[in-house]
């Protein structure tokens, strides 16, 4: 048997040496795509301030990738949450990004306004500090305001007690008061934090009626935000919310 050995090994040697090979060149082909993707990641940051001072926009900021989703339905062809960072109290923010990606920056669509062109950036080629300077919408505001003092005291209570720098999670389910039964396709979504899309952030219930998601502390979460029956509530600490509508 022990002299049988080294012939059985060295008739194995060449298909060993062959699998050998085709590790390392399947290998070597790994470590090119990873160092690929790894070259292609970019790191974007710098400060967003009010122009012409010092100041940080008032409520929430995002910096938001407009071509990337963190919640989107491909089936109704709604897209409710970009991926995104929030810019902190003292106006900073850091992104990473691949340097294929469309940024834009969107602050409170009632005091900075909706056109976000000004605030899109394209063509980024290596890490970049990228400092932007918002202005206020003053006529618009006053406009908006004017005449709806509700939404004026929900502004106000908004950008008094969110907080941009502590995510919470807000989780449930909800159900039919009528049948019981699970309810799909209801929205949950937070006020005054607009996506690329230029609507509220939002997600949508799945088939189990569930939902789950992340929004800043004290930030007005809202569930089915445009039907009559609409539910408000400031959510201070994750959140389980079950309901029946």
């Amino acid at each position: 048997m022990d002299t049988n050995t080294p012939k059985s090994i060295t008739k194995r040697l060449p298909i060993y040496h062959s699998l050998l090979m085709l590790l390392l060149i399947m290998g070597c082909k790994s470590l090119d795509k990873t160092s690929q993707l790894a070259d292609n990641k970019i790191t974007i940051q710098g400060r967003v301030t009010v122009k012409a001072t010092d100041s940080v926009p008032l409520g929430l900021t995002t910096m938001n990738i407009k071509n990337k989703w963190v919640w989107k339905n491909q089936e109704l062809q709604v897209y409710g949450e970009n991926e995104r960072v929030f810019v902190d109290k003292k106006g900073y923010y850091k992104i990473q990004i691949e340097k294929t990606d469309t940024l834009v920056l969107i602050p409170n669509y009632i005091i900075y306004g909706r056109d976000t062109a000004a605030y899109t950036f394209t063509d980024f080629t290596k890490d970049e500090i990228l400092n932007i300077s918002v202005e206020p919408k003053n006529k618009e505001y006053e406009a908006q305001v004017k005449n709806n003092p509700t939404l004026k005291n929900y502004l106000d209570k908004h950008v008094q007690t969110v907080d941009p720098e502590k995510l919470i999670t807000i989780k449930g389910n909800i159900y039919s008061k009528k049948t019981q039964k699970p309810l799909k396709n209801v929205d949950v979504g937070s006020a005054f934090n607009n996506n690329t899309e230029g609507t509220g952030t939002y997600h949508l219930t799945d088939t189990n009626g569930a939902f789950s998601i992340k929004v800043p502390k004290g930030s007005m979460c809202s569930v089915w935000s445009l039907s009559p029956n609409v539910i408000r509530f400031y959510p201070q600490n994750d959140t389980i919310v079950n309901l029946y509508m």
